[in-house]
């Protein structure tokens, strides 16, 4: 088998509490609601030998979320993989990324960033 033609990835996973009002939905102005959002973080890797250990990243990943409940304001599930994404690749550069944040396993938003040397 060609090395060379086989895409690696690590992936973690991770939950907490989100609560929001969301400015498009017909809610009563300062509404606010709890989600149970599910993080999920997938980088390229280069070869098959724990370039990336998955408990570090995870550790990591979760440091940005400390705690289980956190108020976003009126933030779309796009800016909050957003607003995370600049954090992983200030530290895992030269990666590609995808970021999965799904509203109470059901619904929600997927980012993808090619940021490979």
């Amino acid at each position: 088998m060609e090395q060379s033609k086989i895409n690696r990835w690590v992936e973690v996973s991770f939950q907490r509490d989100l609560v929001h009002g969301d400015k498009n939905v017909e809610v009563p102005i300062g509404q606010r609601h709890r989600h149970r959002v599910t993080f999920s973080v997938r980088v390229n890797v280069h070869h098959a030998d724990r370039e990336i250990e998955y408990f570090a990243l995870r550790k990591f990943c979760m440091q940005l979320w400390p705690g289980d409940t956190h108020q976003v304001g009126d933030a779309s599930l796009e800016a909050i993989a957003e607003r995370m994404l600049s954090q992983l690749v200030a530290e895992y550069p030269n990666r590609n990324w995808e970021l999965r944040v799904l509203e109470d396993a059901e619904n929600g938003a997927v980012i993808q960033y090619a940021d490979a040397a």
